[in-house]
């Protein structure tokens, strides 16, 4: 049985249709673009961003463990079909479009491959698809926290052995070098230049098997999860509370890269318009304690057992990644994270209470609710923790002060108030992951 035959027989001739379907609207769009612009200049089609298209058959390939997309699927279908919907090599090679995100370079059909029949052709580059599952790392670039990089690698190593999960981590330079070695062997010198624009140093890594596409998917939600905790983490054990620290990066995200391609991640300047788990892994790690301060993280000794102990007692939420389309996962974990982590790093502290808020209307309040709001936390809470309702009822108070006054007086009990709330948060997100 050929690699196409059992897809098929896995995902089942509907969502095989379904995919075909989307190919063929890729293919409709492409033909009805204009080859040049208003300047005579050349057109090049860009294809959809299929993901958001696919979540309910990604989901499925995942449950079916397929390391592969269903984009790589829609992706070779278009572009086979297209061979065939053009008449000459020029239109084709601007209608097929420039490498995206949901396309393989072995995946590119030449123009030579008309000759074969399109079916045929369906299968040959289907088939493709398994010998093009390999071992992948993801990595991302971290910055804005102080640096020991010899402490903090042994303790990256050390949390990740006790996770339990496949993350890995670039920092020390005594040993970039011997790494640098190990995956890129016979180079006539090493230097530690090279091995840090080799790793993107600093940076942390999650290694998953499967196609680029889905390994860029797959890894990306798991960095992500990470980073998001690392900087709730970091706001609720802070070594050292500076306000105003220079050297904080406040800069776009830069996108990940797998690692091994030289490659260096672009700046990324419009993840808000994007969905939560949409969302790159973002390694800016400053924080902020509120009234327009902000700092690096302090990631070190006084730090380490907090950080470690946080991430330990939610490991649940790791779990959850196993299969990252989950819809608890898209509508809980990955809202509800990407809300609170941002809530630690906002400047003003008004705006950290109505971040935490939110955090709470959404994993309480139904979908298009919006009135009585706080009936629906108040259950909510009561149902997974009681315990909590005390401190809810100082959070609401809060929030209302800040909405009719316009400002928060800062002091220690009201930033007590604020890490306390970020901590309860985390503990309701858990208990509905056990509670679902």
């Amino acid at each position: 049985m050929t690699f196409r035959q059992r897809i098929k027989t896995i995902i089942g001739d509907d969502v095989y249709i379904r995919l075909e379907k989307e190919a063929d609207a890729e293919v409709s769009l492409a033909l009805k673009m204009p080859l040049k612009d208003q300047y005579e200049q050349d057109k090049y089609y860009r294809t959809r961003f299929l993901i958001p298209l696919l979540i309910p058959e990604c989901e499925l390939f995942e449950q079916k463990a397929l390391k592969i997309s269903p984009a790589d699927i829609v992706n070779i279908l278009f572009r086979c079909k297209m061979l065939f919907a053009v008449t000459t090599e020029d239109e084709y090679r601007r209608r097929v479009g420039a490498v995206s995100l949901v396309d393989e370079y072995n995946f590119a059909v030449p123009w030579t491959k008309k000759s074969q029949g399109v079916d045929s052709l369906i299968g040959e580059y289907l088939d493709r698809l398994e010998g093009f599952q390999e071992e992948r790392t993801l990595i991302a670039a971290i910055n804005s926290f102080h640096i020991d990089s010899a402490a903090q690698q042994t303790f990256f190593d050390q949390l990740f052995q006790k996770l339990e999960f496949p993350f890995s981590c670039y920092l020390e330079e005594d040993k970039l070098i011997d790494k640098h070695k190990i995956f890129e062997p016979g180079l006539r010198k090493y230097e530690i230049k090279d091995a840090k624009n080799f790793f993107c140093s600093p940076s942390l890594g999650f290694t998953t098997l499967g196609s680029s596409t889905y390994c860029e998917w797959y890894a990306s939600a798991w960095l992500r999860t990470l980073l998001g905790l690392f900087k709730i983490s970091g706001f609720l054990t802070p070594g050292q509370i500076e306000f105003g620290q220079s050297g904080v990066e406040i800069i776009a995200p830069t996108s990940p890269v797998f690692l091994g391609t030289h490659s260096v991640g672009c700046y990324c300047w419009d993840e808000d318009k994007k969905e939560s788990w949409e969302k790159i892994p973002d390694g800016c790690l400053w924080r902020s304690f509120g009234y327009r301060g902000i700092s690096k993280m302090w990631l070190d000794t006084r730090t380490f057992n907090g950080i470690e102990k946080f991430l330990l007692d939610n490991k649940k939420v790791f779990e959850l990644l196993k299969n990252p389309w989950d819809k608890q996962y898209l509508n809980d974990v990955s809202p509800t994270l990407d809300i609170l982590s941002s809530a630690t790093q906002i400047p003003d502290l008004g705006a950290k209470v109505l971040l935490i808020y939110c955090c709470l209307e959404h994993l309480f309040v139904p979908k298009n609710i919006v009135t009585d709001n706080k009936k629906y936390i108040v259950g909510g809470i009561n149902a997974l923790k009681s315990d909590l309702l005390e401190w809810f009822n100082r959070l609401y108070k809060l929030r209302c002060d800040y909405a009719h006054k316009g400002f928060i007086q800062r002091d220690e009990e009201v930033l007590g108030l604020v890490m306390e709330s970020v901590r309860n948060v985390m503990k309701l997100l858990i208990a509905k992951l056990y509670n679902p």
